[in-house]
């Protein structure tokens, strides 16, 4: 599944493009060779064709998959008074946020700290550490974590509610 030709999706925040870089060009994986490349989406925000993708697509989701699958994973988060997330990255499937997870970690949050800078301060560094790990497990075979149904939920686009303080 990893290749030589190994390719991120455009669109995430600069520094975390950057994360991707540095973890793709590490040693220790980059020596896997493979008829076809990985491509990695660390922000997909709209549906893709799978097709597209013959080496595999592996996402970023910032949540603890499955639970939160959807967009505004963190604003949820906050807006819930939730103190513990995932940075998670799962390999794409037919499904929303469904695919095998290959990697996760726990990101804690501070009180009162808002999504865009638990985004920027905690949900990137974890993801990139975490993207580490996955492409470690891809590049030895080891079978990714199939999500547990009974434990998923789904959150669509966050609403503020009005009138809330």
């Amino acid at each position: 599944m990893l290749g030589r030709n190994a390719r991120i999706l455009p669109g995430a925040p600069e520094a975390f493009e950057q994360g991707c870089r540095d973890v793709l060009k590490e040693s220790w994986w980059s020596l896997v060779d493979s008829p076809a490349s990985l491509t990695l989406a660390p922000l997909l925000t709209r549906r893709v064709r799978l097709s597209d993708f013959p080496g595999g697509l592996l996402i970023f989701h910032p949540s603890a998959l499955p639970y939160r699958r959807g967009p505004d994973a963190i604003r949820h988060t906050v807006t819930a008074g939730e103190r513990v997330s995932a940075a998670t990255w799962f390999l794409a499937d037919e499904g929303l946020d469904t695919g095998p997870i290959v990697a996760q970690e726990v990101v804690v949050l501070k009180p009162g700290e808002s999504a865009g800078r638990a985004y920027h301060t905690r949900f990137i560094p974890a993801a990139v550490e975490a993207l580490r790990t996955a492409l470690w497990r891809l590049s030895i075979n080891r079978r990714p974590k199939v999500q547990d149904e009974a434990l998923a939920t789904y959150d669509g686009r966050f609403r503020a509610e009005k009138n809330v303080v």
